[in-house]
């Protein structure tokens, strides 16, 4: 029974995210992401924990009699997170704010154009995930000559100190701790490995695995493809890398890359890690397409795969067994933060007033939401959070 009522919940968010995409405002998670409630994070297992709370913005009034224009902008709505944070951004800000969310189209050009249109338009904040990180200081000069617009980064963390301190207004929105969840995801592999000693195929005590990276221009990219691997050597484990290299945080670039390696290597390889669930599922069609993992976890041919999201269209694929789990970035709550933020800071109040959220003390001026585990254990965890 509830496994029936997890997939028509699935179903219905899927459908929904399906609908807001056809459109030109991406606003369909969650990667990133980053989708969903309030997951908090986990300490390396799979229990379960309670959602933190995420105060929705009150109605900011607006002198002309209209609600007040926020400019939003994500870097491709493509990307699954992104397009998750997007339908949350929009979600949030009925009643408060006028927003349409902008796809920068992976170009930076037609993504400064759009937020110089938005505060031409009178934009009271701007939030953006950028679409390179270098781009910063141009955005943050565009609203300091607006009128010291306040701007919120999300997803994309810029990690240059110098460039968050220079402007008083700036805040970003992003999930906690510089491994960007893959420290979770090694675990769930060590527990994986620990529960199951047919992982180790040819009983030579190493993990012989790929590592499917995203796109090198993302800050979460490189952390992510290092800390799964430290995490999982930390544990005792020794591995063996056959292959390292990016799928973009595409499904197709994934699947093609998994191709030819599920061609090289075979049954030789004893998991792949993927650093968000788009590459996950390009993945998991191709082992598909190869003969593995058609039964789940019952397959005579298994290759353990993971990802990074907990998308709704990766909780189905984890609850049959085709894929061992995901980590939930939690795109809902950061889009319901965005907009408080924008909300509080345009009215003069302080950017946390109402949320249970503190900012991160590191120079990052940072809100992070937390990741959390999930595997068929707690599927329900994640498929609750896409059911708003």
């Amino acid at each position: 029974m509830r496994k029936k009522l997890i997939s028509v919940m699935l179903s219905v968010a899927m459908t929904a995210s399906l609908l807001a995409g056809c459109g030109s405002e991406p606003a369909q998670e969650s990667k990133p992401q980053e989708t969903t409630e309030a997951a908090p994070e986990q300490a390396e297992g799979q229990e379960e924990a309670a959602e933190p709370e995420a105060a929705q913005p009150e109605e900011a009034p607006a002198d002309n009699g209209e609600l007040p224009i926020l400019g939003a902008g994500i870097y491709s709505s493509t990307d699954n997170f992104n397009s998750y944070i997007a339908k949350s951004i929009t979600g949030a800000s009925d009643g408060v704010f006028q927003v349409n969310v902008d796809d920068g189209q992976m170009d930076q050009a037609t993504q400064l154009n759009q937020i110089d249109t938005a505060l031409a338009k009178g934009a009271v904040a701007i939030c953006v995930s950028v679409v390179d990180i270098t781009a910063a200081p141009a955005i943050i000069q565009k609203c300091q000559d607006a009128g010291d617009v306040p701007i919120i980064f999300f997803n994309k963390e810029i990690t240059d100190k110098d460039v968050v301190a220079s402007y008083d207004n700036l805040y970003q929105v992003t999930s906690t701790g510089g491994d960007y969840g893959a420290a979770i995801q090694g675990q769930m592999i060590v527990d994986y490995w620990n529960a199951h000693p047919e992982m180790d195929k040819n009983g030579d005590g190493k993990l012989q695995m790929i590592n499917v990276m995203g796109d090198p221009g993302h800050t979460a990219s490189q952390p992510r493809a290092d800390y799964v691997e430290s995490t999982i050597t930390d544990a005792g484990i020794g591995i063996e890398v056959l292959e390292r290299d990016t799928g973009m945080w595409d499904t197709a670039k994934a699947k093609e890359k998994m191709d030819a390696w599920v061609s090289k290597y075979g049954d030789e390889i004893e998991a792949v890690v993927c650093a968000n669930d788009a590459m996950a599922l390009g993945v998991l069609q191709s082992v598909e397409a190869a003969g593995f993992n058609l039964e789940g976890t019952d397959s005579e041919q298994y290759i353990p795969i993971i990802g990074i999201d907990a998308l709704p269209e990766m909780l189905e694929k984890i609850e049959s067994g085709e894929v061992i789990g995901s980590v939930l970035q939690d795109a809902s709550t950061q889009g319901k933060v965005i907009v408080a933020i924008a909300n509080n800071v345009s009215q003069g109040k302080d950017a946390l007033d109402g949320l249970d959220f503190e900012l991160d003390t590191d120079g990052s001026k940072a809100v992070r939401v937390p990741y959390a585990a999930i595997t068929a254990d707690n599927v329900d965890v994640a498929a609750a959070n896409y059911t708003e």
